[in-house]
């Protein structure tokens, strides 16, 4: 009986964290750069119901959920014409600094200007400095008459890779960071005579990753299943009490 109890929570405990993923899926729905994240299980321990019959068809525990997965999805490209919007079209992510040595890499390259003393810097939305390929901020000059050349702003942006990127810590919104399952940044560098492995769309963003239809349909599902995990739990509870009352 103490079986279908484990099993029924594990059942609930997983399903309330895959509708936790699914609902911050669909609230950054309209989130420029955002990869949608999905829930996958696995089986929680298999015993012998009868310990001495090797025979006997292992049973399961129940099931958890064991990891979030990025899925990395082309967006669709979506025109702004504002000449600091930028979209990537293939691999790679744009590079943030935080501050205190903290970089985090994005998909979402509405940018702006952050103007410190004499200085211009490209900055995202939040005001982080967005790097060149040498990790560096990237500063805007800006002409005698107070106006701001942008011709070659794009050519500076710095593009990363990772050998994983399925491996990166999700941070907030659209962005991430490395880790050791990713492996280290390396900026694109691409020669003379060799195809780039992505291209940048200028006046234009990338929309965020989320389906909505689909995600709504995961919502059905997942709430079907952790029902019936609580009807589980329910039932055992009720035989629990039924037996309790025979003795």
């Amino acid at each position: 009986m103490n079986i279908a109890f484990y099993s029924g929570v594990s059942g609930l405990v997983a399903y309330q964290q895959d509708m936790d993923t699914i609902a911050h899926n669909m609230a950054n729905v309209n989130t420029v750069g955002y990869k949608p994240l999905r829930t996958e299980f696995s089986d929680l321990l298999y015993t012998r119901m009868a310990i001495n019959n090797e025979e006997e068809k292992l049973v399961g525990h129940g099931v958890r959920a064991s990891k979030v997965e990025l899925l990395y999805g082309q967006g669709n490209l979506q025109s702004t014409e504002y000449p600091l919007d930028f979209a990537l079209v293939g691999e790679g992510f744009f590079a943030v600094d935080r501050g205190r040595g903290t970089l985090e890499y994005t998909r979402n390259g509405a940018f702006d200007l952050s103007v410190e003393g004499k200085k211009t810097y490209l900055v995202t939305a939040d005001g982080g400095y967005v790097l060149d390929g040498k990790g560096k901020p990237i500063e805007v000059k800006r002409a005698t008459d107070g106006t701001y050349d942008y011709g070659d702003v794009q050519d500076r942006l710095g593009v990363y890779r990772f050998d994983n990127p399925y491996g990166l810590e999700v941070t907030t919104g659209s962005s991430f960071r490395e880790t050791d399952v990713s492996g280290r940044a390396e900026a694109v560098q691409v020669g003379r005579g060799e195809e780039s492995p992505y291209r940048i769309v200028s006046g234009a963003v990338e929309s965020s990753g989320v389906n909505l239809g689909q995600q709504m349909v995961d919502v059905i599902m997942t709430q079907k299943a952790y029902q019936f995990n609580a009807k589980i739990v329910q039932t055992a509870d009720e035989l629990e009490e039924i037996v309790n009352n025979l003795r």
